[in-house]
């Protein structure tokens, strides 16, 4: 069963926007892990993030055996495509494969405390396995936008507590499909919840029971700055290096510590770039950053609120290719978002390219609702000139308002990502904005791994959540424009579709791709960086 039926669950999360904060959002909740965790992950490539998740993989085993009890059992699932999965799409890997080089998981010797076991599971020749999220204890759910590689994109991460990790459980257990060896310690004794929730049975901020026993926030500020500080010292000093000692000062005890280390940590123009630029060089930077520092926050807390109606939206791997496959709880959620609403739709993707939905933005904007589209100027573009891809995103751009009436123009705002540190969208292959999110008349969310390109309507497994809250979208949409500055400078001209500065020139550097066969040529590899790694997932 893909859909989840919708129940009234509390969804306590946090966002990450910036490449490795997630990786520590991850790393300090394997640490405290009882029994179990299972890691899903479109890529995992040996990298500086790679190495925060290994890294606490070590200290989780030195606690596992410190308390004396069973090891903790860990299933970790990727998608590294191999001709063997046109037998059987669900591979097993073997310690020498997965400690290898390209993916430099710990070995079993460096992990006693731990029960390993890896899956790559891919459905050829394009149904990719592109969900990214985790489970542990059956208590916490992340459902995360980014891979386990280093880039420097933006992206979203929410920490969801209550009944609906249940389903993130059911929907990890499909996903393996193989019998497990050990199976899941869990698997029989699901948590206990109230029968009639409220804001009394969950506990937010300082409140929260894995909190306890922290101590005062503001005090231990400066404290919790040199922690992050070192902690990401350690991990450019040691690279892809395998880890020596996993030292126990490094961890975060409590998810409010967290949000105060990171948080106060950008109070500066300099910080921000520093930090959105970690992991790969870009090529260019805006030197003279918009003074709108204080408005920076990538670890949010929401407010203290009621259950909310949840649900997951997902899709199942398509391997065949081809346009059909689309009545899955995602696409449909999709769909159901811009026919249903009554005055806006505010979404936020990588690429807005596939034919459902644009025809979807195209009719909404058409009777009167406000339509506005966060995407990246750039993104993908080699491979989506693929057919049947959909083109790239100022294709579509320029094509959406050729199709509306001036007064029409007014309810369609597309926008190009524009980072925090920056005063113009840029090239995607120098910064990308990854998050996956979309808000309907500001209180249902649907937030998650799937893209609003071909890829990910057809073919791709996705998963996503969506929920009724206006707390909840009002914050997300929040902790979007604090993050970044593309409400400010990233608005195309809606007489074509083209972004230009106030003195009308266009950005500079915008590729200008050819037509017809060499078209697809260049689409190919664009294919092909995609398969390994360095393209748009």
């Amino acid at each position: 069963m893909w859909c989840h039926p919708s129940e009234y669950h509390q969804c306590h999360s946090r966002h990450h926007p910036g490449k490795y904060l997630t990786e520590v959002h991850h790393a300090d909740i394997i640490v405290r892990a009882e029994r179990e965790v299972f890691l899903a992950t479109n890529y995992w490539e040996a990298s500086s993030a790679a190495h925060t998740l290994t890294d606490a993989f070590r200290e989780l085993s030195r606690r596992a055996q410190a308390r004396g009890g069973p090891k903790v059992v860990v299933k970790i699932m990727y998608d590294r495509g191999n001709p063997s999965q046109m037998i059987s799409p669900h591979q097993s890997v073997d310690a020498k494969t997965y400690t290898g080089d390209k993916v430099k998981l710990p070995r079993p010797d460096e992990v006693p405390g731990l029960e390993l076991e890896v899956q790559n599971y891919h459905v050829p020749p394009v149904g990719t396995f592109h969900s990214k999220y985790m489970v542990v204890d059956r208590k916490i759910a992340i459902l995360n936008s980014n891979n386990i590689q280093d880039r420097v994109n933006v992206e979203m991460m929410t920490h969801i507590e209550g009944p609906i990790v249940q389903s993130f459980y059911d929907m990890a257990l499909q996903s393996w499909s193989n019998p497990m060896s050990p199976p899941l310690p869990l698997l029989s004794s699901p948590p206990s919840y109230p029968e009639n929730p409220s804001q009394q049975h969950y506990s937010f901020g300082q409140d929260h029971p894995v909190l306890s026993g922290k101590a005062d926030l503001d005090q231990s500020a400066g404290t919790a700055r040199d922690t992050l500080a070192q902690h990401h010292a350690d991990t450019e000093q040691h690279g892809n290096d395998d880890a020596k000692d996993s030292g126990k000062g490094k961890w975060d005890s409590t998810n409010d510590d967290e949000a105060k280390r990171v948080d106060s940590q950008f109070s500066n123009e300099q910080a921000i770039t520093e930090h959105l630029n970690t992991g790969s060089k870009i090529k260019g930077s805006d030197s003279s950053p918009p003074p709108n520092a204080e408005k920076f926050r990538p670890i949010i807390l929401h407010k203290a609120h009621d259950p909310a109606p949840m649900a997951l939206v997902n899709r199942p791997p398509r391997g065949r290719p081809g346009h059909g496959d689309t009545y899955v709880p995602q696409d449909q959620a999709w769909l159901a978002g811009f026919k249903f609403a009554k005055k806006s739709v505010f979404i936020q993707t990588p690429t807005f390219n596939a034919i459902p939905i644009v025809e979807a933005a195209i009719d909404a904007v058409k009777r009167g609702i406000l339509v506005e589209i966060y995407a990246d100027l750039g993104f993908n573009d080699e491979g989506e000139l693929l057919p049947f891809q959909g083109g790239t995103n100022q294709m579509v751009s320029t094509a959406m308002y050729g199709r509306l009436s001036p007064d029409e123009r007014k309810l369609l705002k597309i926008y190009w990502y524009t980072g925090k540190d920056q005063k113009t969208p840029l090239n995607a292959k120098d910064k990308a904005d990854m998050t996956m999110f979309l808000v309907v008349d500001s209180h249902i969310g649907i937030q998650g791994n799937g893209n609003q390109d071909a890829q990910s309507w057809f073919h791709s497994q996705e998963i996503n959540v969506l929920l009724d809250s206006t707390i909840i979208c009002q914050e997300w949409r929040e902790a979007i424009d604090s993050n970044q500055n593309t409400v400010y400078y990233g608005l195309v001209d809606s007489k074509d579709g083209v972004w230009r500065d106030s003195q009308g020139k266009e950005l500079p550097g915008v590729p200008h791709y050819p037509s017809g066969p060499m078209k697809n040529l260049v689409g190919v590899k664009g294919a092909i960086d995609r398969v390994r790694g360095e393209g748009g997932f």
